[in-house]
């Protein structure tokens, strides 16, 4: 039978189906407003702008937020996993590094996307730098950090092989934070040392955040190694700056991981006091009764003076004739249409439209010049086009200017009173001083006068030309005109102003003897001469220099110029030859065995040996006759010393595992504690320490040579489980030992149930008795009467019989099942 819906049931299906599901909203600033709906989505502070100006309508009291001012994830820059970046740079060199293209990013130009820029500034300290290829740079691969903290991409900074300093854009900030992975095998460990520094340099301070310098990051920080780490610090009093991260390391396993850079400001806002934006502030258009949210909603002002109708009144010139029908509202004779002031009996005109009427305004055509200054100066006050005339733009018209170009002269007294450039004319040729080039019309211009020491105004000053050349004296290197420049005269005692009076020249070489360093002109200074012995006034008198070297021979230290003084020179007129180290007579320049050891000098130059020194020799470990310095296998092994680990021992070449001890004589060439000699044996290798020889009980003796692998005391070829120390024994073959196996026969009684009703846990054929079929065995069971297959004496079997019979046959269907 089916039942009618109640109403109350069918109201609510019908509500179901009729309303939506409601999505659940956005609300970014956690302010309770969603964000489609809210003028700021990421400030908690407000919520509202009506007029769309920036300034909120209303503002949490008390409230501030961080806003986020610049950050960096490295998802801008170009990033390729698995690719190293290469610097195709010079080492050697400190420099700034720049990108390479289908590499990653070490510097970023914040113009492409929205994220931090950054430079890479390398500092060579003799390393390979970058130059060898190594993991820099923007990655995206999480091999080493798991997952970046931020986005796909992060920053890497690994084996500098010198210092980097990676720079972000300087930036002002109250606080910033960051995420860094640190990966370190051995900082301050290495040389040179490797180190981390992280800094904010500020304008006015620096900030020191992170500087592992003079300690091993591995047990003072050890907390920050392997796992992504926040920093935030405060960075507000270092000013306007940027952050930096100095990086020092030389192993690719000593790496820095970045990521989530970001720099946040505490953010106050203002109240909108004007919502609408229409003039009038919130507060009066409440109490003008108008809305302050709605630009189109405006208090009346008749008056115009900023002070509602609604609070005023509307007839402002009280005549009794409301504003609205009042022609004239402000009684001042002129009709509001025509008056451009109809609330202000004082004002009706405002001819420059500034919002000032004439009769207030000083300057009514708004031109600069007051009326009074244009009445006085005689141009229409009225007219912007009309202004009066100022020459030197002092703001004083001509007319009332008593020096119209302000140069300083007085009009009156001014030829030319509106050339600020001219004052005056000396010669009256009507050309300014300053512009003509010749004041006083003499002939001579004004510069030539001014230099030649006369007076360029006055025509009887004229400058004096000794020589009449046309050039002043002043200024003529040669006065007198013959050939002879005046300061040689007067050097050489000649008179400069008497052409006739000129300097004495022995050898006729143009420069006079009391300046002329060789007056006979034979190429030997009068000096050397004098100190020479021989005659500074006759050419063919000339000092005598056996060695050509310019010195004469009685003043030479040297006189085969070899560079070495006579008295210390064992061959003093050999130019070739100044030592003899062994004393054999033979120059040692001419000797190729300076030292008579035997070995010539190239040889012992060549090894490294003195050759000067007898008791200097080369070393010769092999005796073949080339020094080890030349030697490319000192110790005559066949092994060359570049990949001989012992180069000077011949009865090693090679230590596998780097024990001091060469391979030919260690037992043990990998140092993993198992002997050559029994490693060949045992099938491992003997140079891999990863390779040993299989051994399961750890007995010291390996598989194959053990007759007791797992070592339980069964030898294998009798232990049914030669792997497993636990068990050596599987009776019924069921692939369970026997320790394990619950029923080692197999024949479906479990051996503590056979154990406790006498029957053999060993023999499948040996199961416990049970006369009276109810499964509990007879030795266990206080009444073997009371089951199925119980029969009474001399009973006929009937029914009984029968159920007991299928009581047996279902109990041994169980235990075949069981089996």
């Amino acid at each position: 039978m089916t039942r009618t819906a109640k109403p109350l049931t069918l109201l609510l299906a019908l509500l179901l189906v009729a309303v939506p599901y409601a999505t659940i909203a956005d609300d970014s600033d956690g302010d309770g407003v969603d964000d489609a709906l809210d003028d700021f989505p990421n400030n908690p502070c407000a919520d509202t702008d009506t007029d769309g100006d920036g300034l909120p309508d209303s503002v949490v009291a008390g409230c501030t937020y961080s806003s986020t001012v610049a950050y960096t994830s490295f998802e801008d820059p170009f990033t390729i996993a698995s690719v190293k970046y290469t610097d195709t740079g010079n080492e050697s060199v400190s420099r700034y590094l720049w990108n390479n293209a289908n590499e990653p990013h070490i510097a970023h130009n914040q113009t492409n996307g929205s994220e931090m820029g950054f430079t890479l500034y390398y500092t060579s300290t003799g390393g390979s730098g970058l130059t060898d290829g190594d993991y820099f740079g923007t990655i995206n691969y999480t091999g080493t950090v798991g997952n970046f903290s931020d986005g796909n991409n992060g920053y890497q900074m690994s084996d500098v092989d010198g210092i980097a300093t990676l720079a972000l854009d300087d930036i002002t900030a109250d606080e910033m934070s960051f995420d860094f992975f640190l990966q370190d095998t051995g900082y301050e460990t290495s040389n040179p040392v490797d180190y981390l520094v992280i800094r904010f340099i500020g304008a006015n301070n620096d900030i020191e955040i992170i500087n592992t310098t003079g300690y091993d990051i591995d047990t003072d920080n050890s907390s920050w190694l392997g796992t992504w780490t926040t920093m935030t610090v405060m960075v507000g009093a270092a000013g306007h700056g940027h952050l930096e991260v100095e990086f020092s390391s030389n192993s690719a396993m000593e790496a820095l991981y970045l990521d989530n850079i970001v720099f946040t400001q505490d953010v106050t806002m203002t109240e909108d006091l004007d919502d609408d934006n229409d003039g009038w502030s919130d507060l009066d258009e409440v109490d003008c009764g108008t809305d302050s949210t709605d630009s189109n909603d405006v208090p009346a002002d008749a008056d115009n003076n900023g002070i509602c109708d609604a609070l005023e009144g509307d007839d402002y010139d009280g005549d009794g004739i409301p504003n609205d029908s009042d022609p004239d509202d402000d009684n001042d004779g002129v009709d509001d249409t025509e008056d451009d002031f109809p609330l202000n009996s004082n004002e009706w005109e405002d001819t420059d439209g500034d919002g000032l009427g004439n009769n207030a305004d000083d300057d009514d055509d708004d031109d600069g010049y007051t009326d009074v200054n244009e009445a006085d100066c005689g141009s229409d006050s009225l007219d912007d086009t009309s202004i009066p005339t100022d020459t030197d733009g002092d703001g004083v018209c001509n007319a009332l200017d008593a020096d119209d170009d302000n140069d300083g002269v007085l009009d009156d007294d001014d030829p030319y009173p509106e050339d600020s450039n001219e004052w005056e004319d000396t010669d009256g040729d009507g050309i300014g001083d300053n512009a003509d080039t010749d004041d006083d019309n003499d002939g001579w211009s004004d510069s030539v006068e001014d230099d030649c020491l006369s007076d360029s105004v006055d025509a009887n000053s004229l400058p004096t030309d000794t020589d009449g050349d046309g050039t002043c004296d002043p200024l003529d290197h040669d006065d007198d005109g013959d050939g002879h420049l005046d300061d040689v005269e007067i050097d050489c005692g000649s008179d400069a102003t008497d052409s006739g009076s000129v300097p004495d020249d022995f050898d006729s070489d143009g420069v006079c003897d009391t300046r002329d360093e060789d007056d006979d002109d034979d190429g030997y200074e009068d000096a050397v001469e004098q100190a020479c012995n021989s005659d500074s006034m006759d050419s063919n008198s000339v000092p005598i220099d056996s060695d050509g070297d310019g010195t004469c021979d009685s003043q030479d230290n040297d006189l085969d110029n070899d560079g070495v003084d006579d008295v210390d020179d064992a061959f003093p007129n050999d130019p070739n030859e100044s030592s003899d180290n062994d004393g054999d007579g033979t120059g040692d320049n001419a000797d190729t065995d300076d030292d008579d050891d035997s070995v010539t000098d190239s040889m012992e130059d060549d090894c490294g040996s003195d050759p000067l020194d007898s008791n200097s020799l080369p070393v010769d470990t092999d005796s073949d006759g080339d020094c080890d310095s030349i030697d490319v296998d000192d110790d005559g092994d066949g092994v060359e010393d570049s990949q001989d680990d012992f180069p000077t021992d011949s009865n090693e070449w090679t230590d596998d595992d780097g024990d001091g001890t060469g391979d030919n004589a260690d037992t043990d060439d990998d140092n993993d504690g198992w002997p050559d000699s029994v490693e060949e044996e045992c099938g491992s290798n003997t140079k891999d320490s990863d390779s040993e020889p299989a051994d399961l009980d750890e007995d010291g003796m390996c598989d194959l040579q053990d007759p007791d692998d797992d070592g339980d005391g069964f030898a294998d070829d009798g232990d049914a489980f030669p792997a497993d120390s636990s068990e050596w024994s599987d009776f019924d073959s069921d692939g369970t030992g026997d320790n394990s196996d619950s029923d080692d026969d197999g024949d479906g009684f479990t051996d503590d149930d056979e154990k406790n009703c006498n029957s053999d846990s060993m023999d499948s054929n040996s199961v416990p008795e049970d006369i009276d079929g109810d499964g509990v065995c007879d030795e266990m069971d206080s009444d073997n009467t009371d089951g199925p297959n119980y029969v009474e004496a001399d009973e006929t079997p009937g029914f009984g019989v029968i159920l007991g019979t299928l009581a047996i046959l279902c109990a041994a269907m169980f235990v075949g099942r069981r089996q």
